[in-house]
This record gives C-alpha cells, sequence and structure tokens, in this order.
C-alpha cells in the first residue's frame, strides 16, 4: 500500500470537517444554493483516494458480485464521512445539517463506484 493515498484521504477528510469552520456561515445561504452540487465531485474524489489508499490490485479482481468488494469499504467510509460532516455541521454557528447534501455526497461516491466497476469489467473483458 502507498503511504501517499492514506496520507491524502486524511488530510482531505481533515479539510472537509475544519473547512466549515473557517468559512463564515452568513456567506452560505439558507436556501439550496448551486454550491451543495460540489458535494458530487468532492465525495468522489474522496472515493478515489479512499480506493487507492486500500492498493487495490485490480488485476486480481474477479467479476460476478454486484457490488465488487474492493468498492464496499472506501464507500463505506465516504459514506460515514458525510454523514459525520453533516452532524458536525449542526454545531457550526449559521451552519445546518442537511439531507439532501448527505444524498449528493451518496451521489459522488456511486458516480466513482460505478466508473471504477465499469472500467474493471471492460479491462477484464480486453
Amino acid at each position: 500500500m502507498r503511504l501517499i493515498f492514506p496520507v491524502l484521504s486524511a488530510i482531505y477528510i481533515s479539510g472537509i470537517f475544519i473547512l466549515p469552520r473557517v468559512i463564515p456561515g452568513s456567506v452560505i445561504s439558507r436556501v439550496w444554493n448551486p454550491y451543495s452540487l460540489l458535494h458530487i465531485p468532492l465525495y468522489g474524489l474522496l472515493m478515489i483516494l479512499l480506493i487507492m489508499s486500500f492498493g487495490v490490485n485490480f488485476n486480481t479482481l474477479k467479476i460476478g458480485n454486484p457490488v465488487p468488494s474492493f468498492l464496499i469499504l472506501p464507500g463505506g467510509i465516504a459514506t460515514v464521512v458525510g454523514i459525520l460532516d453533516e452532524v458536525n455541521q449542526i454545531y457550526i454557528p449559521y451552519r445546518d445539517a442537511s439531507v439532501s447534501d448527505v444524498i449528493l455526497d451518496i451521489v459522488g461516491i456511486l458516480l466513482v463506484g460505478t466508473l471504477f466497476h465499469l472500467n474493471h469489467k471492460r479491462r477484464k473483458n480486453e
């Protein structure tokens, strides 16, 4: 396992929890705004970092399961981080937790998981 990906993952997760405390809450709109869509690429990138952190050997993976096992742990960790991030925001002034943000987090996680799975299937069929 390469050390760089776990370190990057830890820094990234730390940023998820620290940045909401640094950005003034009064700047953020109280209604839904397009910046909420940033949850998709942010948690997609977290998913990529976590997959790479576990040092998946794509050549030895077997196809057949609807959800490849190499995606379950990184996806679970990223989902838990997304939920904990929203719980954390309850305690930040002018911020609140949002179920829609958790859903957007999961969309980013599933999108990257699907792309990794499709890429793995394509490489196995070659």
